[in-house]
């Protein structure tokens, strides 16, 4: 049996899964999704989120769970750089990128607080610092580095780029040519 991912077409999550897929040389069965119509999720997983992947017997929910499946069953793939504690560092980014960085992005695009209120003018402007904050850290990254560990994408660079990626794609801005550096590493990454 083929692997096979329950997907939504505009979601992160879902994105650094078939990002990861891809770079690892998967094949793999796609299913999307519809938002408003989770039942085929419930009916495989038990639960409503994705993605999903089936593998064999095994159902996998989350995309964090997902990647480190796919790495202790298929191997790294050139996913994780070789020296342990960096492989460390790139899991430590890849949860920045569902953690920090998602939530600020998703808040951003709906112009809504993490409750679901809807964003004042101030907290809109807190919000955008705290992501200049984020560009300045990443920007300071690539300024030596072509990707988080050198010279080769990886599973840090897919999670960063899942994410930063849904801001560009939907239209709300371009990563702002004040970060050059940064600005050169999403070019290198969609040529993916």
């Amino acid at each position: 049996m083929a692997l096979r991912l329950l997907h939504f077409e505009a979601c992160p999550f879902c994105e650094k899964v078939r990002l990861s897929l891809a770079r690892m040389g998967l094949a793999y069965e796609g299913e999307t999704i519809e938002p408003d119509d989770r039942r085929r999720v419930e009916e495989v997983s038990g639960q409503r989120l994705v993605p999903v992947l089936c593998d064999e017997d095994r159902i996998i929910p989350d995309s964090t769970r997902i990647l480190r499946y796919l790495i202790a069953r298929y191997g790294d793939k050139n996913m994780l750089p070789a020296d342990p504690a960096e492989q460390a560092l790139a899991w430590i980014v890849e949860d920045y990128a569902d953690e920090v960085l998602g939530p600020l992005l998703r808040s951003i695009l709906e112009a809504r607080s993490s409750s679901g209120a809807h964003l004042q003018p101030a907290e809109r402007r807190e919000l955008e610092r705290h992501l200049e904050t984020q560009y300045r850290n990443l920007e300071q990254l690539f300024s030596q580095r072509n990707f988080v560990f050198g010279g080769a994408p990886g599973l840090a660079d897919i999670a960063l780029y899942a994410f930063l990626s849904r801001l560009v794609q939907d239209g709300q801005r371009e990563i702002s040519a004040g970060f050059p550096h940064l600005k050169a590493w999403y070019g290198r990454m969609e040529t993916l």
